[in-house]
């Protein structure tokens, strides 16, 4: 594992995290394991990214480091000390705007200062000096129904450099703005950041977007999930402003997307010989399964046979829409169940995938309920429902959560449950909370 720690830095860390584990309880009372041995430090004057998929842990490590959560187990330190509470010197900027609708520009910025005591001058002119720093100084009395996506979210950031925090904690801030308000609030804030004034001594972004990372950060930490654990460290020497079409900027999104893609889809699935005949990862061992609907899956086989020219992952993800790691699991459900195959970073049809797409409903049907047959975390129902005519959901839904310790065993379910009945193996009355095996009755839909 790396270590995050420069053991060369003289100063402690702004915020550091030592052998945190994080669990939460679930809906249903399962214990989910999000964070596992996180061993990540913070120090003054970078700007460190934070990297991983939907869903590994990267705002639960945020939470951790800023105090809004404690960890299950491990440290969390302040400039060497044991942080207790809240680090007050610490501001974050959250991915939904956050705003209190009914109070304007002005009055949502000194929300910041709510926590401190200060006079109603020194607030005003904290508040105006937060405006102005933002390029707001026009909205003091404009209420957010009244502004753009963008502005929307300068308010925000007003309202966590008020207080003149020394650690900004980004939590995919950018995400839900479009491509170009998104672009320029990135430079603003890396403007801000080395505008001497500030208060600034470190920024802190959380993000699923590699290029984001690449054009901010000064280091890079990539997050492995289930459970979110450390992967890799990049250091990122490039000088500001950043040319996203430069040989080096391209070369280290590609070490990142080369990492990602290697451990997620590796090429050498471990396999095992059974009376002679090879046994695909997918059955030999108990292996989660991306909570991906079918409609997804066959809308990317249709765009493998529509458009073969889109055989590369990064441009099947730009073409869909969808985030990188978002594509990755999608590939990687289409994978498990052996209709595309991913050699390093190409996405091609397996001779079944081929004979899958070019099937009527029904053989579809057969050729799904075949390969879902063979994924052994199924087993845990279709084993129940050959003993009896129906299964309660919680008892499926334990056994779940007891196979796959890392994964939340209440979406698992639904997403198998949605598996299950396109293949036509089971189904779910979700008012009598009883799995079942469906009637033989045409199958032809193709939805989820």
């Amino acid at each position: 594992m790396n270590n995050l720690i420069n053991t060369d830095t003289k100063a402690p860390p702004i915020a550091e995290l030592r052998a945190v584990n994080k669990s939460f309880i679930t809906a249903g009372g399962h214990e989910l394991k999000v964070l596992e041995q996180i061993d990540v430090a913070v120090h003054e004057g970078e700007l460190l990214a934070l990297l991983g998929q939907s869903g590994s842990g990267k705002s639960t490590i945020l939470r951790c480091l800023t105090g809004l959560i404690a960890p299950t187990s491990g440290r969390v330190l302040h400039k060497g000390e044991t942080l207790r509470g809240i680090n007050e010197e610490a501001s974050v900027v959250f991915q939904t705007f956050a705003l209190y609708p009914w109070l304007t520009v002005e009055q949502n910025v000194a929300v910041g200062l709510m926590a401190h005591s200060l006079s109603r001058a020194e607030r005003d002119i904290a508040v105006d000096r937060a405006i102005e720093l933002i390029g707001l100084g026009n909205y003091h009395g404009a209420y957010p129904r009244e502004l753009s996506g963008g502005m929307r979210q300068r308010v925000g950031i007003a309202r966590a450099l008020v207080a003149k925090p020394k650690l900004l904690c980004l939590d995919e801030a950018f995400s839900a703005l479009d491509v170009l308000t998104g672009e320029n609030l990135r430079q603003e804030l890396i403007s801000l950041w080395h505008t001497p004034g500030t208060g600034l001594s470190a920024i802190f972004m959380v993000t699923h977007n590699i290029e984001e990372a690449v054009e901010m950060a000064t280091r890079i930490v990539v997050l492995f999930p289930r459970p979110g654990r450390l992967g890799l460290v990049l250091d990122n020497p490039l000088p500001y402003p950043r040319d996203t079409k430069s040989p080096e900027f391209q070369r280290l999104v590609s070490i990142i997307h080369e990492t990602i893609t290697r451990t997620t889809l590796p090429d050498l699935p471990i396999e095992v010989q059974v009376a002679g005949q090879p046994i695909s990862r997918a059955r030999n061992r108990m292996e989660s399964i991306p909570l991906v609907p079918v409609a997804q899956i066959l809308g990317l086989l249709s765009i493998l046979h529509d458009s073969p020219e889109l055989s590369n992952i990064y441009d099947i993800s730009d073409e869909i829409g969808k985030e990188f790691g978002e594509t990755i699991s999608l590939v990687k459900a289409a994978e498990i169940l052996e209709l595309v195959d991913t050699p390093k970073d190409e996405v091609r049809f397996t001779e079944l995938g081929r004979r899958f797409i070019a099937a009527d409903p029904t053989v579809r049907h057969a050729i799904f309920a075949e390969q879902v047959f063979k994924l052994r975390i199924f087993h845990i129902i279709i084993a129940l429902l050959h003993e009896h005519e129906e299964v309660q959901a919680e008892r499926i839904i334990k056994d779940i959560g007891s196979a796959l310790p890392y994964d939340n065993p209440e979406k698992t379910f639904q997403t198998m449950i949605a598996w299950g009945r396109y293949a036509g193996l089971m189904d779910f009355n979700a008012k009598t909370g009883m799995v079942f095996v469906p009637k033989d009755e045409d199958n032809d839909g193709e939805s989820d």
